[in-house]
């Protein structure tokens, strides 16, 4: 089975005091199950201005589910796809950028 795409959106965000621009994008695909994708899921949700990071939480192999900040790497527990949304839409507002789905 190929990867199949469930989910993708890119739009621009704008920061809510600087009113810079940022670019957000994610993507989510079914998989076949593996030890890489035990949940037949595959993401990207990334947020960037100006091409630096802001956040980026993804699950490629090898090293599955994380989370990027700037520049740092933490782990991150993906609980499923309606969670993997409320924790990007609640990382965009810490950040301080307007999404509006």
């Amino acid at each position: 089975m190929k990867a199949v795409e469930i989910f993708r959106q890119k739009t621009v965000l704008r920061h809510e005091s600087s009113k810079s621009l940022g670019i957000f994008e994610i993507a989510i695909f079914q998989v076949p199950v593996s030890t890489h994708y035990p949940e037949g899921i595959k993401y990207r949700a990334w947020l960037s201005e100006s091409g630096e990071t802001i956040f980026g939480f993804d699950n490629h192999k090898p090293k599955g589910p994380h989370l990027h900040i700037g520049d740092q790497e933490v782990g991150y527990v993906f609980r499923g796809i309606r969670e993997l949304k409320t924790d990007v839409e609640a990382m965009i507002r810490k950040a301080g950028y307007i999404y509006e789905e």
